[in-house]
This record gives structure tokens, sequence and C-alpha cells, in this order.
């Protein structure tokens, strides 16, 4: 039991070590007296590297209690006070170096060389950072046949499905806005006495959106149809439906709209098998819609990109739930950049759709196609980084790609069957 608790704790100290870098920063306080400058230097250099400051008040009743009649600069540079302040930060200043002080027109005044401990982010930090934050339903917006369904429960589910659908796409740093009032709770923790040494240097790390999603809910709406077979007695129920919302994707720092749509979506039939639980089929309704919607964000800020072509092979640079074997792209080709004649602006690249692609496997980071048709004979030797991409159908031409493909396989049914009469 001994060897296992000290295999946590070496896993733990590991842990720690790898999330945690020592940052050397230089800062000035000034105070009445010689400790009360070093101390709010301290205060200053913890504040610039995690975005907090020690409540200089609380250090200061601390070391007065034990160097109050002690205030030589020999003294208070030295290993024996250190500790102090080492033991007070709970460890998030290692040490520090008085470089200078002196007296001006404010009082005495102290510069320092400080380590401070600071908390390294997750490598997946670095991404591009969006929130989505809670969706707007329109009153009496969703009904199921003759039964009105709680907007609210609906607008959350949503919310949180897209969101989960942005995390799995790999591409962006999802934000979390719906349990913001849980999570701060948690983070309060850290200012408390009682927490591991290193885990202040957690404070201040809260990251700020690049991205945020906002949106309405117009309409959700299901219905149930019969149909009557004429050969047969028997009457065949079918589900139909359609969701629409608006959204957009607002740049935090400018502002700016990025990217807005009304988005109509049309239940294919097959997607729900039944309204006999009016609640549970809306849901089902509103986990189609994310998947739809979540394609699109991405699509429209993070194109699927080829990352390789070795003949009618491809490899894409998107695995994961965000994509699924049979799943049809037509395949783009980028060209020059295109300017606005007034602004000057880049509206982007030159797009040329040069055939369609399938995907035949996915892995949890990426997926791999056969290209269906092309316009270009052998697409490998034109091919360059970042050079072609894949673009989802609309659901209207995919409903008819769809039918092709069952007509399709209707007629090979037909050809071997009547070969083999």
């Amino acid at each position: 039991m001994n060897k296992f608790f000290l295999f946590l704790i070496a896993i733990f100290t590991v842990y720690l070590s790898a999330n945690v870098e020592v940052m050397k920063v230089e800062a000035r306080g000034v105070g009445n007296t010689l400790q009360q400058a070093i101390d709010r230097a301290l205060t200053e250099a913890m504040g610039r590297v995690n975005g907090v400051s020690i409540d200089s008040q609380s250090l200061l009743s601390t070391s007065e209690k034990t160097v109050s009649k002690n205030d030589s600069a020999d003294y208070l540079g030295s290993e024996e006070y250190k500790q102090q302040i080492s033991s007070k930060t709970k460890g998030a200043v290692q040490s520090y170096e008085i470089i200078e002080t002196g007296k001006n027109e404010l009082g005495i005044f102290a510069t320092l060389s400080v380590s401070v401990l600071k908390f390294k982010p997750s490598a997946a930090s670095n991404r591009k950072r969006i929130a989505v934050l809670p969706l707007v339903a329109r009153q009496s917006c969703c009904r199921v046949g003759q039964i009105n369904i709680n907007e609210q429960p609906l607008s959350e589910e949503l919310s949180a499905a897209i969101s989960a659908y942005l995390v799995q796409t790999r591409k962006f740093t999802v934000l979390d806005r719906a349990y913001e009032g849980l999570a701060g709770s948690e983070r309060g923790r850290l200012s408390s006495e009682n927490v591991p040494i290193t885990e202040l240097a957690k404070l201040g790390q809260e990251l700020v959106a690049d991205y945020v999603l906002v949106g309405t809910i117009n309409n959700v709406i299901l219905r149930e149809q019969e149909r009557k077979l004429a050969t047969v007695d028997k009457v065949i129920k079918s589900v139909f439906g359609s969701v629409a919302m608006n959204y957009r994707i607002i740049d935090v720092p400018t502002g700016q709209v990025l990217f807005a749509e009304t988005f109509n979506y049309t239940i294919p039939s097959g997607g729900i098998k039944s309204i006999e639980d009016p609640v549970n089929a809306a849901f089902q309704a509103i986990e189609l819609t994310s998947d739809k919607i979540g394609i699109k964000i991405l699509e429209a800020i993070y194109p699927f990109v080829i990352e390789s072509i070795e003949g009618d092979r491809v490899v894409v640079g998107v695995g994961g739930d965000v994509m699924e074997v049979g799943r049809q792209f037509r395949l783009i080709q980028y060209g020059d950049k295109v300017k606005d004649s007034y602004t000057k602006e880049s509206l982007g690249k030159k797009e040329t759709v040069i055939g369609m692609v399938e995907i035949t496997e996915v892995t949890p980071k990426m997926s791999y196609g056969k290209i269906l048709s092309s316009s270009v004979q052998d697409l490998s030797t034109v091919f360059k980084p970042k050079g072609f991409i894949l673009r989802s159908l609309s659901q209207s031409a995919n409903e008819n790609r769809q039918k092709q493909i069952q007509q399709q396989r209707r007629d090979k049914l037909k050809e071997e069957f009547d070969e083999n009469w």
C-alpha cells in the first residue's frame, strides 16, 4: 500500500512539474519601510506573472509578527525571510534577490528579481477559443404533433450539443459558459488556506474567447404522416420535421461578424422513428441539428484540408466523430486570392469544384477517402499543402446523391436477378 501511495505522489509531482514553470521577473515596490517595499514588489511580481495579486496586507501581517524589529536589508534578503515568503505564498514565490534599495519622494523603494511559479495551460489552449453562449428560443417555437414542448430545455441542449461537437473537432478550445458559476466557485477554492503548494499559480489563467456563437431558435416542428399501401392492408407512419434558427459567430476583440447564417434544416424521413414520446423526439431533432451546425462552423473557420493524395486515395486532416464512413464531399481546389474591389480586403481564395470524395476510413485524428470523380487526371502531380479541401454537399444535393446511389443499387440487383433468371 505504501508503494502505491509513493507511486501516486511521484505521478502527481511529474504532473505539477509538467504544468508549472518558473518565471523570473523584475519588480519594484515602495513603502514606509524596506519590508513594506519588498513585500509590495513581491505582490507586483505575482500579479504580473499570474494575473492576480497576493493580499499585501495579509502578507505584511504575517511577516510583521516575526521581523517587525528587524528591517535591515541583510535580514530581509536572507534565506530565513525568503522561506517565510515562500510559505506565505504557498510556494508561488520560489525566491528573490534584492537588486537595489533606496529612497525617493514616495518613500523607501526596493527593486527585486523574483522567481515566480506560473501555471502552464495545456497545448490545446493555444487553439482558437470559442464560447457557445446560451441560445435564445422564441416563445412557443417548438411543437411535436399537437403538443407544445418547453423551449428552454431544448435551447440548453442545443447549446451543449454544439459545444460538444466543436470539442470533438480538436480545432478549437471550447470555453464553458453554461456552468460558469460552478467553475467560479471551484476557482475560489484556489485562494483558500488549504490548497496544495503551486495551486495558487493557476489563478489568473482563465481564458477569454476569440469567438462567441450567439443565436436564436425560431422553430422546431415535428409531425407524423400516415401512408396507406394500396397493395396490402397496411399503414406506414413516418416522421417529418424542420428546424429553423439564426446564428452568427462574432470576433470578440473587434466585434466583427465572421460568419452568419439563417439555418433551415429539413429532417429526412427515417431520421426520427416516432413521436410517441414527444420530448424524446424533440431532443433527437436537436441532436441531428447540432451536427449540421457544428460542421458548418468548422468548415467556415477550418475547412477540411487534404493532407496528402496518392493515386485515388486522400488523407483528410479531420477525424473522430466529425467524419463518418460513406459520407461524400465535394473536392475543391484552391486558386488565387480574391480581393474586394472597394475595400481591397481579401475575400479568401478562389474555389473550384473538381470532383467528389467518399470517406472510407475514420481514425481519431484523421480520415481516409477515395476520389470518386475528378476533372484533373492525376491529382498527386499537382498536389501542394493546403491546396485542396473538402466541402459538404447541400442537403438537397446530398438527398439527390443518396437517391442516385439507391437507384444504382436497385438497378444492379435487378440486373443480377435477370442474369440469374
